[in-house]
């Protein structure tokens, strides 16, 4: 027997398991055999399109051109195939299809949707077609564009026949295909063509704008290849949930799932001709171009809020922090207000000054991210993006990015988000600009500086001369990355003056951010140290956890929470050393923000004493390494009384063995 009989017969197997689940629906065991038999035989019977003989004859693409069009015998069984599978699928907004009512073959018209599973255009069209009457109009005259790898196997390309489709290539296929590319250039020019003729043959252009299925049921970026199918044409969004379920990636068991087919209100994006809008319907809305910036990323960027706004505010994934995270019920998108409440200036760009810029961007504030780089600046405010610490995040209309030390002027609240080693490059210009404004500063970073002082309020209170009762400070157990997510995280807020901290906890609270006062209100020592040691103590964590698993291999979990106990109280005993109050150790800033940087799986410092401990030193600093490296500078290294980090610094910072180290710290520890 060959592989691909083999293999064959082992999708035969499998496929027929499927018989359980038209059994439910309601058919009878026979039945439910019949269907899966003629799904086999049409798969296997059914050829590829002709457009794929292009691949293998170039030469043929005049003749044989770039559309495949729809064959009854297949349509009328994949119906029939996929009507006991998605049973427990609703429509929701059928209603705006007739909005079209003289639109389609008049003016250019383009379906667009998000992208989950294979099945997702035979869904779309399957969805439509039993929607009622406008809904079958629709689907009947619908045309996918479609990549050649979706006509390749049997299993998938059944459902392509349903409808029309445009062969196209992408640039990942031209890409793995060099010796393809001219042709491949032309089918996509050909393509182009092809949907303008259909379009106004009464035809609706059918696109998947992300590209490629989203492994996680998340938006995924929209590509701009998709521009000139979406520009100056009348768009109507759909927005799919789902699918995915239907079918696994893996295997080919379906699941009679649970999900939903929203239509949007069909959209005019950008622009007809003078002729064309004269006759064209008033109640079709309009996205117009911008008169400044970026138009086509402009345009790209609305798509994919059409086709958000009807979908679960969990799957926005890239323009997730463009609705406002506090509304619960319904996807409202963050505006620039007329008159904003707030101009909040954040200093420095880092992970977690752009995470607390979208955290405050909820509210009616106006956020300016200042770094002295112009390239960064300059691009960041074109792609509305970080380009450096967050680049598949779109930003919402109220952040931008300024290089102009003159933004301080306005502000009316800083931010304190530079990385303590980037001090002296970001303060360098601004400091006379931040002390004629007198408007309060919060720090949001944590870590050591290199002064003889170590924390940043001191630095900012005794070098730049801001004035104490200014001064607060932000900290709490959260990932900045897992803030970009929108998962629930919280802060709490310590300040020299108490009346800073409700408007602070009213910026940073929302409904996936809960922000209290911190356990000792006035102990900003007590709560930048929790934060400051934490990272260096995570670091030591990660030394240890790679050292053992190294050393014994397997899980070390009964030796990693053994030890830390141990961490725990040497960092409480340092941070007491330096002047923090014990009490606030057991806040979000001390003990939880300890136990998450120690055990989560996102932590920097971890994985970087984790890289160490197995040979590799990685090249990008974090803030443990750099606090391990000035601690020095504010107690003096007792192995006696502090022998993790006394450990970890000779290890991290003088390079001495850490096998040697370690074996004499476990004996250390032993007698503790």
């Amino acid at each position: 027997m060959t592989e691909k009989e083999a293999t064959l017969g082992r999708w035969h197997k499998e496929f027929f398991e499927n018989i359980h689940l038209f059994v439910k629906s309601g058919l009878t065991e026979s039945e439910a055999k019949s269907i899966l038999e003629e799904f086999l035989v049409l798969s296997q019977s059914t050829p590829k399109p002709k457009v794929m003989d292009i691949f293998q004859e170039p030469e043929r693409l005049e003749e044989i051109g770039v559309y495949t069009d729809i064959r009854t015998q297949p349509r009328d069984f994949m119906l029939k195939f996929l009507d006991p599978i998605m049973k427990k699928f609703k429509v929701e907004g059928t209603e705006n299809l007739k909005l079209l009512d003289g639109i389609i073959g008049k003016y250019p018209v383009t379906l667009i949707s998000n992208h989950l599973s294979h099945l997702d255009a035979p869904a779309i069209f399957t969805l439509l077609y039993n929607s009622g009457p406008e809904g079958r109009k629709i689907a009947e005259s619908l045309v996918f564009i479609a990549g050649r790898l979706a006509f390749e196997p049997d299993f998938t390309r059944l459902g392509l026949y349903m409808f029309g489709t445009l062969l196209v290539c992408s640039k990942k296929d031209m890409a793995d295909n060099p010796s393809l590319s001219d042709v491949m250039t032309k089918i996509n020019m050909r393509a182009f063509r092809n949907s303008q003729k259909l379009q106004s043959d009464g035809k609706v252009i059918s696109i998947f704008p992300e590209g490629t299925r989203s492994r996680d049921g998340r938006l995924m970026p929209f590509v701009d290849t998709v521009y000139h199918y979406v520009a100056n044409k009348v768009i109507l969004p759909i927005s799919l949930e789902g699918t995915e379920k239907i079918l696994p990636i893996e295997g080919l068991l379906f699941n009679q799932a649970v999900g939903k087919l929203v239509i949007g209100k069909p959209v005019l994006v950008g622009e007809l001709t003078k002729k064309e809008m004269e006759s064209f319907p008033s109640h079709i809305e309009q996205v117009s171009f911008p008169g400044t910036g970026d138009k086509k990323q402009f345009i790209i960027d609305n798509l994919a809020l059409l086709v958000g706004s009807n979908l679960n505010k969990h799957k926005h994934g890239t323009y997730r922090n463009l609705y406002k995270g506090d509304v619960r019920e319904t996807n409202q998108l963050i505006t620039l207000a007329k008159k904003p409440e707030e101009h909040v200036v954040i200093i420095g760009s880092s992970n977690m000054s752009v995470a607390f810029a979208c955290v405050m961007a909820n509210k009616n504030v106006k956020v300016t991210i200042y770094t002295p780089d112009s390239e960064i600046v300059k691009q960041s405010n074109e792609e509305k993006r970080d380009i450096v610490h967050y680049p598949i995040y779109k930003l919402p209309p109220n952040i931008e990015f300024s290089d102009k030390p003159e933004v301080m002027e306005s502000a009316t609240l800083f931010i304190q988000g530079t990385n303590p080693w980037e001090f002296d490059a970001i303060y360098s210009k601004i400091r006379t600009y931040l002390q004629k404004n007198k408007s309060p500063m919060v720090n949001v970073i944590k870590g050591f500086t290199g002064s003889k002082k170590g924390l940043i309020l001191e630095d900012l209170n005794e070098l730049l001369l801001i004035e104490r009762e200014r001064l607060a400070v932000v900290s709490g157990a959260c990932y900045p990355d897992q803030i970009m997510e929108r998962k629930i995280s919280g802060f709490e807020i310590s300040a020299f003056e108490d009346s800073l901290i409700p408007k602070l906890k009213d910026l940073l609270s929302n409904n996936y951010v809960f922000t209290r006062t911190a356990i000792n209100s006035r102990d900003t020592k007590g709560v930048q140290l929790g934060g400051a040691l934490k990272t260096v103590y995570a670091l030591a964590m990660g030394l240890v956890e790679g050292y053992f698993k190294r050393e014994l291999g397997g899980n070390v979990d009964n030796t990693l929470f053994h030890l830390s106990n141990r961490f725990f109280n040497e960092m409480v005993s340092i941070g007491v050393l330096l002047g923090g109050d014990p009490t606030t150790f057991n806040g979000l800033s001390g003990m939880t923000d300890f136990m998450l940087a120690c055990f989560g799986s996102d932590t920097r410092d971890r994985k970087y004493g984790y890289d160490l401990a197995y040979g590799t030193r990685p090249e990008k600093i974090t803030n443990g390494f750099y606090g391990l490296k000035v601690l020095p500078n504010l107690i003096q290294l007792d192995e006696k009384r502090h022998p993790i980090v006394t450990s970890a610094y000779r290890t991290v910072i003088q390079n001495e063995d850490f096998d040697l180290i370690a074996e004499k710290l476990q004996m250390q520890l032993a007698r503790i």
